[in-house]
C-alpha cells in the first residue's frame, strides 16, 4: 500500500514528493486550511511521513495539531520538524508565537509519556535532535576551546535552527527512548554526533566543593574590594597631608626668604649673561 507524505505549512517551498498544506493559497499548496482549527483532510493511518519547516513557531495550538498528525500517521511514521531554535534571536521575530526548544519534545516523548500517549492515541518516540550551526560560530567556539555540549546548554546564539526527528508508534510497549544529538553546518551537509559532557548524577562532594569555590570567590572579591578602598583612603589622606604641609611651608618666613633668594639669584644670573 502506498502511503501519503505531507508538508505542514509548506508555503511556496513545498518539499518534493509531499502534499502541501498551508493557510494561504500559494504556489504548490494543495490544501488551504487553518492548522490550529481544521482537521487534516486525510484518513486515519494514511500518512507515513510528515515534514514541517518553519511553520510550528507561528502557531499556539500545537498539541491539537499534533493530535491530528498522530491520527493520520501509520505505525512507524516518521516526523521531521524544523523550527528556529528558541535560544537564537531569529526565533523572536514578528509573527512568531511559540519559541520551541528541546523541552517541548521531551515533554511529549520522554517526561510525560503516559499523558501524551493518551492524548495522541499513539506513542511518539523522539529519535534525534539535529542542530544547524553556522560555520563561523563553530570556528569561533573551536578557537576559544569551548565544548559544544557546554555551549548548547548555557549559551545563546549558537544554533540557528534545529529539527526533532520523531517516530510515531501504535500500541508501543517498549522502553522510553532518549534522543541522540547531532550537528551540521546546514541541513544537507554531513551530520556529526555531539559528545555529552553533562552528567545527571549529582555528586554531593562535588556540589559542596562548587559551593565553597563560589562562596570563596565572592569572599575574595569582597576582600579585594575592601583592600582597594583602604588603599584609596590612605592615599587620599597622604595627599591632603602633603597639601597642608606645602601650604604651611609657603606661609613661613623661611619659604618667603627662599623665594626671594631664588628670585635674586635669577636676576644676578641674567645680569652676568648681559
Amino acid at each position: 500500500m502506498s502511503y501519503l507524505k505531507i508538508d505542514l505549512g509548506c508555503g511556496s517551498r513545498k518539499k518534493e514528493g509531499t502534499i502541501g498544506i498551508d493557510a494561504w493559497p500559494l504556489p504548490g499548496v494543495d490544501y488551504v486550511l487553518n492548522l490550529e482549527k481544521d482537521p487534516l483532510p486525510f484518513d486515519d493511518e494514511s500518512v507515513d511521513y510528515v515534514y514541517s519547516s518553519h511553520c510550528l513557531e507561528h502557531l499556539i495550538q500545537i498539541p491539537k495539531l499534533f493530535a491530528e498528525v498522530s491520527r493520520v500517521c501509520i505505525d512507524g511514521a516518521q516526523l521531521e520538524l524544523w523550527t528556529p531554535y528558541a535560544w537564537d534571536n531569529s526565533a523572536f521575530i514578528f509573527d512568531h508565537r511559540t519559541f520551541l526548544n528541546e523541552d517541548h519534545y521531551m515533554h511529549f516523548c520522554v517526561w510525560e509519556v503516559d499523558y501524551w500517549q493518551e492524548f495522541f492515541k499513539k506513542r511518539w518516540l523522539l529519535k534525534e535532535f539535529t542542530y544547524i550551526i553556522d560555520e563561523k560560530i563553530l570556528v569561533e567556539l573551536y578557537r576559544n576551546k569551548i565544548d559544544l555540549d557546554f555551549a548548547l546548554r548555557y549559551y545563546k546564539g549558537i544554533v540557528r535552527e534545529f529539527c526533532a526527528h520523531i517516530e510515531v508508534r501504535k500500541d508501543y510497549k517498549g522502553e522510553t527512548v532518549l534522543p541522540k544529538r547531532t550537528f551540521a553546518v546546514d541541513r544537507n551537509s554531513e551530520k556529526y554526533p555531539i559528545q555529552s559532557s553533562f552528567s545527571l548524577n549529582g555528586n554531593p562532594q562535588e556540589l559542596q566543593q562548587a559551593i565553597a569555590w563560589f562562596s570563596q570567590a565572592a569572599t575574595e572579591k569582597e576582600r579585594s574590594h575592601a583592600l582597594l578602598q583602604e588603599k584609596i583612603h590612605h592615599l587620599e589622606a597622604q595627599l591632603q597631608q602633603a597639601r597642608a604641609t606645602i601650604k604651611a611651608m609657603e606661609s613661613s618666613k623661611f619659604w618667603k626668604l627662599r623665594k626671594q633668594w631664588f628670585k635674586l639669584k635669577k636676576m644676578l644670573g641674567a645680569s652676568k649673561e648681559e
